[in-house]
C-alpha cells in the first residue's frame, strides 16, 4: 500500500542519517544515496514528512550528522503545508545559530571550518536542488518562484 511504501522511505531514509553520522560509514554514502535520503522530507504522507524533518534537526543539532544534511531543509521551500515550511526554515536557522556558536565557544575547531560553516551548505542545497525530480524544467516559472519563496 502507499502508506507502506511511504514507511519504507523514511526507514530507508533514517538508516542512512543513521549510517553518516558514523564517520566511516559517511564517506561511503553515494550522492544518489544521499540524494534518495534528502526526497524523504518530500514524501507524500505528511507524517513522514514531519518524522523525518524532526530526525534530522535533531541529529544536527547535536553536530552529529555531516553539513550537507542541513541542505535537506532546502527541500521544504515546496512543501504544501505552510507550517512544514515555517519548521524547516526555523531548524535552518537554530542549526546556524548552533554551528557559529559552536566555533566561536572552540577556537580549536578551525581546522574544522568546512565540516562547521553554514555557508559551506550552500553547494549541497544547489545540489539537492538541481536534482530534484520535482523540478524538471528549469525555464518554468512557477517552479521557480515556488523555490524562491
Amino acid at each position: 500500500s502507499k502508506s507502506d511504501m511511504s514507511r519504507l522511505r523514511l526507514a530507508a531514509g533514517s538508516a542512512i542519517m543513521k549510517l553518516a553520522q558514523e564517520p566511516c560509514y559517511h564517506e561511503i554514502i553515494t550522492p544518489e544515496q544521499f540524494q534518495l535520503c534528502a526526497l524523504v522530507i518530500n514524501d507524500e504522507c505528511y507524517q513522514v514528512r514531519q518524522i523525518f524533518a524532526q530526525k534530522l534537526h535533531k541529529a544536527l543539532v547535536k553536530l552529529l550528522l555531516p553539513l550537507e544534511y542541513m541542505a535537506i531543509f532546502a527541500l521544504c521551500a515546496k512543501d504544501p503545508v505552510k507550517e512544514r515550511r515555517a519548521h524547516a526554515r526555523q531548524c535552518l536557522l537554530k542549526n546556524i545559530s548552533i554551528r557559529r556558536e559552536y566555533i566561536k565557544q572552540n577556537p580549536m575547531a578551525n581546522e574544522k571550518l568546512l565540516s562547521l560553516l553554514p555557508e559551506y551548505v550552500v553547494p549541497y542545497m544547489i545540489h539537492l536542488l538541481a536534482h530534484d525530480p520535482d523540478f524538471t524544467k528549469p525555464q518554468d516559472v512557477d517552479q521557480l518562484r515556488d523555490v524562491k519563496e
